[in-house]
């Protein structure tokens, strides 16, 4: 009978009054779907010189290549895995398993530095795990081909390996993210930012930012959100525009004295991220020429940019400012709400 047809008649079946019924009922017709001949199953194997006797071993050519030992279904697993490990590690059995019939607790019993609860690798529980994953695992890890050509343990390895390092991170990933509420970095603000700019148009200060991660109160002294206008419904400026005083990019402020700064500071923070590839920058242009060049000759009012030869056009209006700075930061990838201006 298939394997899968095999587990489906178990676990609608009665549960085994006993360890023998277990062994008759569950373990048997397992194991020969799994490829074991009754010659290859040992019955109450004796291990080594010693008196104690485990329930089954699948032997290969070089000798055990696991251990079963089976107990009556309701038992305790926990008080018989230092049993069968120390009888598979005496006798160089690659896998053991400890089960009731309907619950197999899989081990590494070679595994070294680790209690026995870290050794295994793998539960399966008959009555409750999907017949197609109980199918899977039973073949991977207690297979006849598998456990004989060493894929078995080779995987069970992989799989125990996972197994550990998701325990690790379940345990250090809650430390990690109380340390980054409580000290959040400039990443964390700058995404909790946008996100509260997205949901509400309103951009916060870091300060709030910082305040609500920590889930304490907004200090007074911090300035409340600013609105951002979409650059769509921006108007242009008219004549007798106020001066700009400050501006904010990227959670950096700047003090300015005119327009034509803002354009500076705006150029010179984008060349600070885009050194080694400045050519969006350079494809802007006008009729009146490019934006930002390589040749001073292109420009009317050029002002060097870095330390490579780049020059930026100064020689504009303050009310071309804004939407010249908007079309920088966008081919670059960035948004025009990235920048705020105070008048």
């Amino acid at each position: 009978m298939p394997l899968r047809e095999t587990l489906e008649t178990i676990r609608n079946g009665p549960t085994p009054g006993n360890e023998e019924s277990a062994k008759m009922w569950i373990m048997a017709p397992i194991l020969q779907d799994l490829g074991w001949q009754p010659f290859d199953i040992q019955w109450e194997y004796k291990v080594g010189r010693s008196k104690g006797r485990v329930d089954a071993a699948l032997m290969g050519e070089k000798g055990a290549a696991a251990f079963i030992e089976a107990k009556a279904p309701g038992s305790r697993l926990d008080d018989h895995v230092e049993q069968v490990l120390g009888y598979a590690f005496q006798e160089g059995a690659n896998i053991c398993a400890l089960t009731t019939g309907l619950e197999w607790w899989l081990y590494l019993p070679a595994e070294t530095g680790y209690n026995f609860d870290e050794r295994r690798f793998a539960e399966l529980r008959l009555k409750d795990d999907p017949v197609e994953q109980l199918a899977t695992d039973f073949a991977a890890f207690l297979g006849k081909e598998p456990l004989l050509d060493g894929e078995a343990e080779k995987k069970a390895k992989q799989v125990l390996k996972a197994r550990r390092e998701a325990e690790h991170l379940d345990k250090e990933v809650p430390g990690i993210w109380r340390a980054m509420l409580d000290a959040p970095d400039e990443e964390l603000i700058e995404l909790v930012s946008k996100r509260v700019y997205e949901k509400t148009n309103l951009r916060p200060t870091p300060q709030q930012v910082t305040s609500a991660l920590k889930g304490s109160p907004t200090p007074p002294s911090v300035r409340p959100p600013q609105r951002v206008d979409s650059p769509k419904k921006e108007q242009k400026q008219p004549t007798g525009t106020p001066k700009p005083t400050s501006i904010k990019l990227w959670d950096k402020y700047y003090q300015v004295k005119n327009w034509i700064d803002i354009l500076d500071i705006v150029v010179d923070s984008l060349y600070e991220r885009h050194e080694q590839n400045f050519e969006p920058g350079l494809n802007l242009r006008n009729n009146r020429g490019p934006y930002v060049s390589r040749n001073t000759s292109d420009i009317a009012r050029p002002r060097r940019v870095g330390k490579r030869d780049l020059f930026l056009d100064r020689n504009i209006g303050h009310s071309e400012v804004k939407e010249r700075a908007k079309e920088l930061l966008e081919a670059f990838g960035y948004k025009f709400s990235d920048l705020e201006i105070t008048v």
